[in-house]
């Protein structure tokens, strides 16, 4: 979420007259309070010195210790008061004035259909998946794009890599124990953790690679011109990043780490959504071999070249 620069104040008429009331007779009770001590000291303090002082004295010796303390105590009573009042005060003033969050975009449910982390949100083979026009592109938490805009513009990348026999590669990249982590920490740990594994991720990609949340731990990254070596090779620089990460919550110091399969895009696949399958199938290998791990999807067939010949006709 990110926070919108507007703020807005809770608090009303009654209540800043009740904060400035209490003040008031914080106060008063504070000179009250240090005139009766001022006058019981310089009375005890007169009686002990009446034998000591010349007779003429002694009438207004008690009234003038009395003055004298009363005067040393008002101030420094007065300032007691308002550093025991400021603190109350300060917290309510900070609690009356909120900065408003702009609403969260409500997460994409985790992918995981009948088969594992297989995708069931991308269009059908040679169709185009219908956007939604008023659907936001990023992730409200991350900044990564939304699932909705990746597959729609992942697809088109797919049919520009089938028309000209490109080689490319999709990877999915689940934080490791993503719920003991918020379990442990909170969801605010948990959504701070998830934001610095994507700027991770993101830091390793070139400019026109597609980086996408997919709801919870689960983030996508489709790799155009590059080959399954290439993927692995990412995948693995991913992985290295989020493991030496360590992120400093709350006087702890909070580490994560990432499970990462990778599929290239091969004659085998007839749409998109065969290749998330892929990866999906490879990121459920790299969990049951112990997480923190890489692997990879049976490298398939490469794009023949009758494409690029006829071109070069």
């Amino acid at each position: 979420m990110k926070p919108d620069s507007r703020p807005t104040s809770n608090a009303t008429p009654s209540a800043s007259g009740d904060l400035v009331r209490q003040r008031r007779w914080a106060l008063v009770a504070a000179v009250v309070g240090a005139v009766a001590l001022g006058a019981m000291l310089g009375h005890g303090i007169a009686q002990s010195l009446l034998r000591s002082w010349p007779a003429g004295w002694t009438a207004g010796l008690g009234a003038a210790i009395g003055g004298f303390v009363a005067a040393l105590l008002v101030p420094l009573s007065g300032w007691a008061a308002i550093r025991l009042v400021q603190p109350t005060l300060s917290a309510r003033t900070e609690s009356a004035t909120v900065t408003r969050l702009r609403p969260a975009v409500a997460p994409t449910p985790r992918v995981v259909p009948t088969a594992p982390y297989a995708s069931t949100a991308t269009a059908p083979s040679g169709s185009a998946p219908q956007a939604n026009a008023q659907a936001p592109a990023r992730d409200a938490l991350t900044g990564a794009y939304t699932q909705q805009h990746f597959v729609a513009a992942a697809d088109r990348e797919w049919s520009r890599n089938r028309r000209h026999g490109e080689d490319a590669a999709l990877l999915m990249v689940d934080v490791d124990h993503f719920k003991r982590l918020n379990d442990e920490f909170g969801t605010a740990c948990g959504d701070a953790m998830l934001v610095e594994i994507t700027r991770q991720a993101s830091s390793t990609l070139r400019p026109y690679d597609l980086l996408a949340r997919f709801g919870g731990g689960v983030l996508v990254v489709y790799l155009p011109h590059t080959d399954p070596l290439g993927a692995l090779d990412v995948a693995e620089r991913i992985r290295e990043r989020v493991a030496g990460l360590r992120l400093a919550w709350e006087g702890k110091s909070v580490k994560a780490t990432v499970s990462v399969g990778v599929s290239g895009v091969g004659l085998s696949h007839q749409a998109l959504d065969g290749v998330i399958a892929d990866a999906g199938n490879a990121l459920r290998e790299a969990k049951s071999a112990g997480r923190n791990c890489v692997r990879s999807a049976p490298i398939p067939p490469r794009h023949n070249d009758e494409p690029k010949a006829r071109s070069a006709n």
